[in-house]
């Protein structure tokens, strides 16, 4: 019930939002939003099957502890996505990937996934190569690659991701405010879905390994997150607001482009910022909590043998047996090369962001 409500509180925000930049780009966007309307329906419909046959079928995933998560959570476009894949290659943790968020919370979809998947074995060179090209120099979609589990929630409405296509829908924006703007009841339903979702992920791919979720878009969630989980540990990555503003806004044109729009409008610009100076304040609060490392980029990015025992010590999590977690050239940088930004293609100036920020990042 809660996911056809979701997927059709979704394609009525889609359709309101068709003549956002003008009625040219409906031409594009009547097709675009039928694909996502049918295609998502199609999807929530699996997800509700597979949902009802996990509780017929495999019920004592309702049993499986989650022991310890660990949640990177803190400021996007600050080395969230490197440090998750870098502890994922531990196999001590297990992350979900984008097929698992997209294809298949339920454990019964991703036993016929599994099957789908030894059916077409002589493909999977070929799938396995899909990728969307614009995003590679943002962030980079690969299936059985580690990412953001809050698309799971998606199909509970607890996703920020479609206030990007639906900017006047305030029930997504809202969900960046969650701890201040979102009632406790609906947080509550909303934590006990997602933890149910952490437990199936656990019974099929191992209860003796470690939840770790990266989501910045949790960074309000979190004293919801240790109200549920006491023993969680939160690694928040941070990175100087200069940075990581133009950064996330030139990260948002990808998706604008593939909705009709050609640009990130400054009221879009202005709300985005919002929540970031939210995210900011929220890590602030958090220095010197035992359970919270706050992790800055420029120290991620030099994260020598010492740093990560430390890190490691910090978790409660002993090394792996080939020492520290193993870094590739390929995978120190989370943008490829072709993803370039400047605050100025935004109206915006570094004085002006420092000058906003200074309250919330009063570092130099």
């Amino acid at each position: 019930m809660h996911l056809m409500m979701a997927w059709m509180r979704l394609g009525g925000h889609l359709l309101r939002a068709l003549p956002a930049n003008g009625w040219r780009a409906c031409w594009w966007r009547w097709p675009l939003l039928l694909l996502l309307w049918l295609g998502s329906g199609l999807l929530f419909l699996c997800h509700a099957l597979g949902f009802l046959l996990d509780e017929l079928l495999f019920r004592g995933y309702r049993r499986v502890a989650v022991r310890a998560p660990v949640f990177i959570v803190g400021v996007p476009r600050s080395g969230t996505t490197f440090l998750q894949r870098r502890l994922a290659d531990d196999p001590a943790f297990t992350t979900l990937t984008l097929w698992e968020c997209l294809l298949a919370p339920s454990i019964s979809e991703r036993y016929f996934w599994r099957f789908v998947g030894w059916c077409l074995a002589p493909l999977r060179r070929w799938i396995g190569r899909w990728r969307w090209a614009a995003m590679d120099r943002v962030h980079r979609l690969v299936w059985q690659e580690p990412e953001e589990d809050f698309l799971l929630l998606l199909y509970r409405g607890g996703c920020f991701l479609p206030a990007l296509l639906c900017p006047g829908a305030e029930r997504y924006w809202r969900l960046a405010f969650f701890d201040d703007a979102v009632p406790a009841p609906e947080r509550r339903a909303m934590l006990a879905f997602y933890r149910r979702c952490l437990q199936r992920h656990l019974y099929f791919n191992g209860r003796d390994k470690r939840l770790l979720s990266k989501n910045p878009s949790f960074t309000p969630w979190i004293q919801d997150l240790r109200a549920a989980f006491p023993d969680a540990r939160f690694i928040a990555c941070v990175r100087r607001p200069e940075e990581a503003v133009p950064s996330q806004l030139s990260a948002l044109r990808p998706v604008l482009r593939l909705w009709g729009g050609d640009s990130v409008a400054p009221e879009l610009s202005e709300r985005m910022i919002t929540v970031l100076h939210g995210y900011y304040r929220r890590v602030l609060a958090l220095r010197g909590a035992p359970w919270v490392q706050i992790l800055p980029l420029a120290e991620l990015s030099r994260l020598d043998t010492r740093g990560w025992f430390r890190l490691y010590a910090f978790l409660g999590q002993p090394l792996p047996s080939g020492g520290a977690v193993a870094l590739s050239d390929e995978s120190r940088r989370d943008a490829g090369p072709g993803h370039r930004y400047d605050l100025a293609e935004f109206g915006l100036s570094e004085a002006g962001i420092r000058q906003r920020f200074v309250s919330v990042w009063p570092h130099p």
